[in-house]
């Protein structure tokens, strides 16, 4: 779960730094981007999951699942009710 808010913040700090964070999010939902933005920080998770199945961590590639189909479902619902 903290992969992807890292990836938030860096998203941010790369594309928009020059304004607050809470402007770039308003400007992210303004423009209807949120669930494309959201499924974009889900991506270091792969890294991650790969690399606890590369150790034979399963029970933590297990976490890492679980977080991104959490995730997954944030961005549905932010799909079709933002």
């Amino acid at each position: 779960m903290l992969f992807p808010l890292l990836a938030l913040i860096i998203i941010y700090l790369i594309s928009s730094p020059d304004v607050s964070f809470s402007e770039f999010v308003e400007f992210i939902v303004s423009r209807k981007k949120l669930s494309s933005l959201i499924s974009l920080s889900v991506v270091p998770d792969l890294l991650v999951f790969f690399i606890f199945i590369r150790l034979n961590y399963l029970y933590s590639a297990r976490g890492v699942l679980a977080a991104v189909f959490l995730f997954a479902l944030i961005v549905v619902l932010t799909k079709f009710l933002i």
